[in-house]
């Protein structure tokens, strides 16, 4: 992992600078230039009632109004970013999106392939049953199928948040199906280079799935002691899992806040909650998302709400109550 010294330094110069080096910055600010001379301009929506946001005012303090969702999977920037990111949308932010792995350890593939019985048991669910690749029409999908299809799902997810193709940014940074907080750390340090103005949101150390730590970790490291503005969602099953914890009166859980939107500004995230429920083999549409985690997206649907903190300990300080690390 990169040395605390370097990485404190790293940011303190790009806060002054505004820039850092580095092809890998360098490159993804030309693409950023060449996107918006080369596309077309995305087409402007209605314009939404202005009014007070609930949001805490911390993580709406950037002054440039941008900000940056780092995703670990395809689903987690509407599972767990959405209905905070419809809120920005709502308000006039620029938002942008950053995909760290293509999901491809998605257990979705068993039952897609016809291995397991999908579980139908979501109300909304494109597909019950029994999946056969063969009736239908389809080769079984390998693990690199899975991952194109599910970053093909995460790009719709994106449109549907009327966010524009060139603030999509993908990496792959698993190994080893593993992803580790040293690996992300470089991804991170490049997209704050663009953007190091913007409130960066990712997931919280404290979630009980180890990509989300990772993530958590990562962004918590190179935020300590630098101005960078952070916040960190807490995801639905892990909100439920340490209710518990919650109640406890402990220096290792962050303050957390609890954010509901006006329910006119659920229907963005309802829309881009379908594109992952696409079933369409025919076009490599496979509702993966939909497939691997059915409840949660009807828990977003039925509940319309998030948790958020601005703060995230360290993993060697929630170990102790957090029995999977």
């Amino acid at each position: 992992m990169l040395s605390r010294r370097r990485v404190v330094a790293g940011l303190a110069g790009l806060f002054l600078t505004n820039a850092i080096g580095g092809e890998s910055a360098q490159a993804l600010t030309k693409k950023k230039n060449n996107s918006k001379q080369n596309q077309a301009t995305p087409a402007v929506t209605k314009q939404e009632p202005l009014r007070p946001s609930t949001l805490d005012p911390m993580v709406m303090n950037s002054p440039t109004k941008q900000i940056v969702f780092y995703a670990p999977h395809p689903d987690d920037e509407l599972l767990s970013f959405g209905v905070i990111a419809s809120e920005y949308v709502a308000l006039g932010y620029e938002i942008i999106y950053v995909l760290l792995t293509s999901g491809s350890t998605s257990t979705a593939i068993k039952l897609i392939n016809g291995e397991l019985a999908s579980p139908g048991n979501g109300t909304r669910f494109v597909y019950k049953g029994m999946h056969n690749p063969t009736t239908a029409g389809y080769a079984p999908l390998t693990i690199e199928d899975i991952g194109r299809a599910r970053v093909t799902e995460f790009k719709s997810s994106a449109g549907e948040m009327n966010i524009s193709p060139d603030h999509v940014h993908t990496y792959n940074l698993l190994k080893d199906n593993e992803l580790k907080a040293e690996d992300v750390i470089g991804a991170m340090l490049e997209v704050v280079a663009l953007y190091p103005e913007a409130v960066h949101w990712t997931m919280s150390t404290i979630d009980i799935h180890p990509h989300h730590r990772a993530a958590g970790e990562a962004l918590r490291y190179i935020s300590d002691g630098t101005p960078l503005r952070t916040a960190y969602a807490i995801s639905r099953t892990t909100w439920d899992a340490l209710s518990a914890e919650r109640t406890k009166s402990t220096t290792d859980l962050p303050a957390t806040f609890f954010f509901k939107p006006a329910s006119d500004r659920m229907q963005r995230v309802r829309n881009a909650a379908l594109t992952y429920n696409a079933w369409n083999p025919q076009a490599g549409s496979y509702a993966v998302g939909y497939t691997s985690v059915p409840k949660q997206f009807e828990d977003l649907d039925v509940k319309s709400d998030a948790q958020y903190a601005v703060t995230s300990p360290s993993l060697e300080s929630v170990k102790a109550w957090i029995p999977s690390i």
